[in-house]
């Protein structure tokens, strides 16, 4: 018999809550860090890979550690700034779990879910500074709007999505 395996690599706390609230449905499955993932992965499947957006990819933990995920199903979560509904961010995303299921030989890819997450107060400034150092209202707007996420809607519905993937 098997059990769910969460793997999660959060920068800011934002995925690691939605990775949590996938691990809170799921009583039997272990929630984990690539860092601190078991060697042997064969009592484990399905897998959830948890990660954030960064740079344009998924960070390099949650790309080392993809290999070793060989014949599992696999469903992503992933967390960014952005607008989570925005044609980029789907794209994004789509693009991203495809590239790290393929990274998997034999795996298979069950589903994607994606939401927003609170913007690094650090990042958010180096960005705009690297733009000129001024802020338009309508990024303002943006990462006013990001920081009260992942909320408990996106919480549940990343639970919820988990269950449609899985069931």
């Amino acid at each position: 018999m098997t059990k769910p395996l969460l793997i999660v690599s959060s920068k800011t706390g934002n995925t690691r809550i939605i990775a949590h609230a996938v691990a809170d449905s799921l009583p039997d499955a272990l929630l984990t860090t690539a860092e601190k993932l078991p060697e042997d992965l064969s009592g484990f499947n399905p897998v959830g890979l948890f990660f954030w957006c960064d740079r344009g990819m998924a960070p390099e933990d949650t790309k080392a550690v993809a290999p070793k995920l060989a014949g599992k199903k696999i469903a992503c979560f992933a967390t960014m700034g952005g607008d989570p509904k925005a044609e980029r961010a789907l794209e994004w995303m789509k693009k991203t779990s495809e590239a790290l299921v393929a990274a998997a030989p034999g795996a298979e890819l069950a589903g994607t879910f994606l939401c927003q997450g609170r913007i690094d107060p650090e990042l958010f400034a180096h960005m705009s500074a690297m733009m000129g150092g001024e802020v338009s209202p309508e990024r303002e707007a943006r990462r006013k709007a990001a920081e009260h996420h992942p909320d408990r809607l996106d919480a549940l519905n990343a639970a919820a999505a988990w269950q449609q993937f899985f069931n």
